[in-house]
């Protein structure tokens, strides 16, 4: 889901005042879609987007606070400092189980006991295997009533990279593509500028200030020298990373991605800058030894822009989560350059994707699909 789409959510169920029931006892929805509100546009990666709100005895929020980034307090230890003596016998609402183990920051189990808050409602139970109940068993030793579960399909769409990644190892990845109506990219003299409308090109802009890193192949950065930056209008939060997935092909030295300090994936030495690491058998890239790479470097969420023939080898690897196709009303009415390389030789070979949601973008078609049956 996008967090558009989440914002319009959280938006129903605050405006709806929804009273849903979470453990042994009864507990305000609205609480928690607060909560989630805070955190959803964090930008706190490796690390769990989360809010965290304290409420009194009279149903007051007496505190608040989401985590911001990596190193900084974390949500539950914020909203506390807001409330200070009146978090003692308070509820707090915080949308992923609080963490029970030391990293950059102490444990927010100890700092919800230290606090003495009478309960604790979870959102949803964290799937990292050092807090994985663990923070809801510390809880209720030190005699706090914990209910979980509350919106936890909310929390999991705020932030699906995190759990994800938790579960898997590796990133979420995303493949956007931007075809005329008959599937081409470019035409055949390689042009591609532009396929799509501005709504569309800015939706893409979105996308990647959600995306830890973004992805592209050797032809890409040869043919488009792209920047892959994020340049909304008003936008100061982090960049996206670059990823280049070279081949045979030298890199060119020049080329602006090499600016941003790119991560290169290659299956041999070659010419290029930027930290390269090789992976494969002096042919190909290994794509699933890549994927595991990124993720054991904390980046969470992927977003794939190209080309053909790494969104097709991407696909084929199993290697793709989500996709987001935007068509522009144009046909080729011929071969240009199509969405992937290869041959499909039989429909038996089809991936199999389901549809999310097809809405318009000015005067072009947006399509957001998950991959697999």
């Amino acid at each position: 889901m996008s967090r558009r789409a989440l914002s319009d959510n959280l938006g129903r169920a605050r405006s709806t005042a929804v009273e849903a029931t979470a453990g042994d006892g009864r507990f305000s929805a609205s609480m928690m879609v607060r909560a989630l509100a805070l955190a959803v546009g964090a930008q706190p990666h490796p690390n769990p987007r989360v809010g965290a709100v304290v409420v009194d005895a009279e149903g007051s929020i007496v505190g608040e606070g989401f985590h911001r980034r990596a190193g900084e307090p974390h949500a539950e230890v914020i909203a506390l400092a807001h409330a200070g003596t009146r978090a003692s016998g308070a509820t707090v609402y915080v949308t992923l189980e609080p963490c029970s183990h030391h990293g950059k920051t102490p444990p927010c189990t100890e700092a919800l006991i230290a606090a003495g808050v009478a309960r604790v409602v979870v959102g949803a139970i964290d799937p990292d295997e050092r807090v994985s109940g663990q923070g809801v068993a510390k809880l209720e030793a030190a005699g706090i009533e914990v209910s979980t579960g509350l919106l936890a399909d909310d929390v999991e769409e705020a932030d699906p990279g995190y759990f994800h990644h938790r579960r898997t190892g590796r990133p979420l990845v995303t493949l956007k593509l931007a075809t005329t109506l008959d599937g081409q990219i470019a035409a055949a003299d390689r042009t591609s500028r532009w396929i799509t409308g501005g709504e569309a090109r800015e939706d893409t802009h979105r996308i990647r200030s959600e995306s830890d890193v973004v992805i592209v192949g050797a032809g890409t950065v040869i043919d488009d020298d792209p920047s892959l930056d994020v340049r909304l209008e008003g936008y100061v939060g982090r960049q996206p990373r670059p990823v280049i997935v070279a081949g045979g092909r030298p890199l060119p030295e020049r080329a602006t991605l090499f600016t941003r300090d790119p991560l290169v994936y290659a299956p041999g030495d070659g010419v290029g800058s930027g930290q390269r690491v090789v992976l494969g058998d002096n042919s190909a890239v290994d794509l699933g030894a890549m994927m595991d790479d990124l993720g054991s470097r904390g980046y969470l969420t992927a977003m794939v822009e190209g080309g053909a023939t790494l969104a097709a080898a991407m696909l084929r690897g199993g290697h793709v989560d989500r996709i987001v196709w935007y068509l522009a009303p144009k046909l080729g009415v011929g071969s240009g350059i199509g969405a992937f390389t290869g041959t499909f030789r039989t429909l038996a070979e089809a991936v199999p994707t389901e549809f999310e949601s097809v809405s318009r973008l000015g005067e072009d078609i947006k399509i957001e699909a998950k991959v697999g049956s």
